[in-house]
C-alpha cells in the first residue's frame, strides 16, 4: 500500500473530480465532509484494487453502507454483552452482513483482473453469500441504521475460515482508513480555503516540482510545505481524542519516581497535548505549517527553528528542511510507539499524492455566502476552481 501510495494514477483524481464537477454543477458548491468522505473512499479502494475498484458497479452503494455503518459503530461496540434483545443490532446485523458481501464481491472482480487471491473459492462466496442473505431476512423487521463492532452472527461465523481472511482485513482496512483518512482530508481542505496565501505557495511547489520532469508521477517527497500542511492539518485535528494504554505484567516506572503499577490504565489526552504551548509555541492553537519546517541558508548552514513564520521566510535566500513530526513526543494523530497506527506512512503519501495532483488542476475556495458569514453553524461548504493552466 505504501508503494501505491505514492503513484495515485491521473485517472483516480478524474474519478474523484468528475463527481465534484456533478455536485457543484446541480448545488454550485460541494459539502467538505462528504467530498473528503468520497476522496478517502476511493483513494483506499483504488489502491487495494487498482482500477478494478472505478468500474466496479457497486461502488457507490459500497461507500453509502459504510458510512451508514460508521455513524453507530461506536454504540454498538460499547455493549459488553452482544445486545441479541435489541432490534436496533439485528438492523446493524443486515447492514454489516451486505458489506462483506459487497466487499467478496470486489475481492473476486479483482481477482478475476488481476490474477489475485487465488485462494479464495467461488463456491465458498456463493454458499456465504446465501447465508448473509438468510441472516439478513430472518432479522427483525425495523426502521434506521446501527453497527456493533462484532460483525457477523455465529451461523455466519460458522462457514468463515482462513480463506476469507483477506476479505475481513479489507473491510478493516476500508472501515477503519475512510474514517481516519476522511478526517484528514476535511482537515486539509478546511485549513487550505482559509489561508489562501499558503495554498498559492503550496501550488507554485507542485508547478517547480513538476518542472524538467516527464513523468505525470508527482515526486511529492520534495513537496515539503505540502507536507508541513498536512502535518500541521493532522496536529490540528487528531483522528482520535485519547490513547489508552496498559502495562499487564510490570510497573512503569518513571524518571522523576513516580510508578504506575501494573494494570493501570494511562489515559492520554491528545488532543490537550498537540494544543500544549510547552510544545509547539505560544501559537499553538494556530495553523501554522512551518512549524514542521527548518530554514537553511544559501551557504547551507541550518536554522533549527520551528516556531519561525512565513513572513520570516526569504524565499530567496533561504530553503527549507523538513522536520520529522514523530521527533517531537507531543505529534499523536497517529498515536505513538508500538502500536501506532500502521497506515501513517500510507495515510500522508496517499493524500499528499491526491492534494498535489488536485491543486495542480484546481483552486480550492470558501463558498462566497460562507465566506461572507464565518459564524455559520454549517459545515464548510468549498467550491473548486479550475485552473487556466
Amino acid at each position: 500500500m505504501l508503494g501505491r501510495a505514492n503513484v495515485i494514477p491521473k485517472n483516480v483524481v478524474d474519478c474523484i473530480m468528475e463527481r465534484v464537477d456533478d455536485a457543484v454543477m446541480s448545488k454550485g458548491s460541494v459539502d467538505c465532509k462528504s467530498v473528503s468522505q468520497h476522496m478517502a473512499f476511493t483513494i483506499l479502494g483504488t489502491t487495494l484494487f487498482g482500477d478494478t475498484f472505478l468500474a466496479w458497479s457497486k461502488a457507490t452503494f459500497y461507500e453509502e453502507l459504510l458510512m451508514k455503518i460508521a455513524k453507530d459503530a461506536s454504540f454498538w461496540a460499547s455493549y459488553r454483552v452482544t445486545p441479541f434483545w435489541k432490534r436496533g443490532f439485528w438492523r446493524y446485523q443486515s447492514l454489516c452482513t451486505k458489506l462483506k458481501c459487497l466487499t467478496l464481491d470486489i475481492v473476486q472482480q479483482c481477482g478475476k483482473n488481476y490474477g489475485l487471491f487465488s485462494h479464495t473459492d467461488q463456491n465458498s462466496h456463493i454458499g456465504i453469500e446465501k447465508v448473509g442473505i438468510k441472516a439478513a431476512s430472518g432479522a427483525p423487521p425495523s426502521n434506521g441504521v446501527e453497527m456493533q463492532d462484532k460483525l457477523f452472527t455465529p451461523e455466519l461465523d460458522s462457514h468463515l475460515n482462513e480463506r476469507e481472511e483477506p476479505c475481513g482485513n479489507i473491510m478493516g482496512v476500508m472501515f477503519h482508513g475512510c474514517i481516519a483518512t476522511a478526517s484528514l482530508i476535511g482537515s486539509i481542505l478546511e485549513r487550505l480555503v482559509t489561508d489562501v496565501e499558503i495554498q498559492d505557495k503550496i501550488y507554485s511547489e507542485i508547478i517547480k516540482g513538476k518542472q524538467g520532469s516527464v513523468k505525470e508521477d508527482q515526486n511529492v517527497e520534495k513537496m515539503l510545505l505540502l507536507l508541513a500542511t498536512i502535518y500541521e492539518s493532522a496536529r490540528l485535528l487528531p483522528a482520535g481524542p485519547l490513547l489508552q494504554r496498559c502495562s499487564l505484567k510490570d510497573d512503569l516506572t518513571f524518571k522523576s519516581g513516580l510508578v504506575i503499577p501494573a494494570g493501570a490504565v494511562l489515559v492520554v489526552p491528545a488532543q490537550l497535548l498537540q494544543m500544549d504551548d510547552s510544545s509547539w509555541g505560544s501559537d499553538a492553537s494556530k495553523f501554522n505549517p512551518y512549524r514542521f519546517l527548518s530554514k537553511a541558508r544559501k551557504d547551507y548552514d541550518l536554522v533549527q527553528d520551528t516556531s519561525f513564520t512565513d513572513e520570516a521566510v526569504d524565499p530567496i535566500q533561504c530553503s527549507f528542511i523538513l522536520n520529522d513530526p514523530n521527533d517531537n513526543a507531543a505529534f499523536l494523530p497517529f498515536g505513538s510507539g508500538m502500536r501506532a497506527c500502521v497506515g501513517q506512512k500510507f495515510a500522508i503519501h496517499g493524500v499528499a499524492t491526491l492534494f498535489a495532483s488536485l491543486l495542480q488542476r484546481y483552486e480550492v475556495r470558501l463558498e462566497p455566502q460562507l465566506a461572507n458569514n464565518p459564524k455559520s453553524t454549517t459545515g464548510p461548504q468549498i467550491v473548486f476552481v479550475r485552473r487556466n493552466s
